[in-house]
C-alpha cells in the first residue's frame, strides 16, 4: 500500500497574506531573513494568481528557492547598505582641533594634561598661554601659539 498524500495548492490571498506577515515580523527582529522569505511567498502568490498549481507542496518548493536565490544574492548588498552610516562618527574626541592652556609645563586640553611634543621646543611657551591644539596622540600633544 502506497499511501500518499497531496496538500491542495494554497489560496493565492493566503499566500500573499504570509508574505506581508513576513516581512512585518522582519521589521522587529531585523535579521534581513524573513523579508526575502515574504517575498518569495508574495511572488507566488502573483504566480499563482495566474497559473494553478497542482499542490502545496510545489508552490512551497518555489517560496524556497525564490527565498534562497534571493538570501544568496541580495542579502550582503542590502545589509552593506542598510547598515552603513550615512555620516562617519569619531568616537575619538580627543584628536580634535581645540584651545588648550600650558600648566605646569604641560598643555591642559579637555579636561587632560598632556605632553608637549617632543619635536617642539617648550620653552617657547609661557604658564598660563593659550594655544592651539592640532593633534593629541598618546600622551602628548601637537601644539602651536595662538
Amino acid at each position: 500500500m502506497e499511501l500518499q498524500i497531496m496538500l491542495s495548492a494554497v489560496d493565492p490571498y493566503i499566500l500573499l497574506a504570509i508574505g506581508v506577515a513576513l516581512i512585518a515580523l522582519e521589521a522587529l527582529i531585523v535579521s534581513f531573513i524573513l523579508i526575502w522569505f515574504g517575498i518569495g511567498f508574495i511572488i507566488v502568490a502573483l504566480i499563482s494568481y495566474f497559473f494553478i498549481f497542482s499542490g502545496a507542496v510545489w508552490q512551497l518548493a518555489i517560496v524556497s528557492l525564490i527565498s534562497l536565490f534571493l538570501i544568496l544574492i541580495l542579502r550582503k548588498k542590502v545589509l552593506e547598505k542598510f547598515l552603513k552610516s550615512k555620516m562617519e562618527i569619531s568616537d575619538d574626541f580627543f584628536n580634535e582641533k581645540g584651545i588648550g592652556e600650558i600648566k605646569n609645563s604641560k598643555v591642559f586640553y579637555k579636561g587632560t594634561y598632556w605632553e608637549i611634543d617632543s619635536k617642539l621646543d617648550e620653552k617657547k611657551f609661557k604658564e598660563g598661554e593659550k594655544v592651539v591644539v592640532l593633534k593629541t596622540s598618546r600622551n602628548s600633544a601637537t601644539i602651536e601659539k595662538k
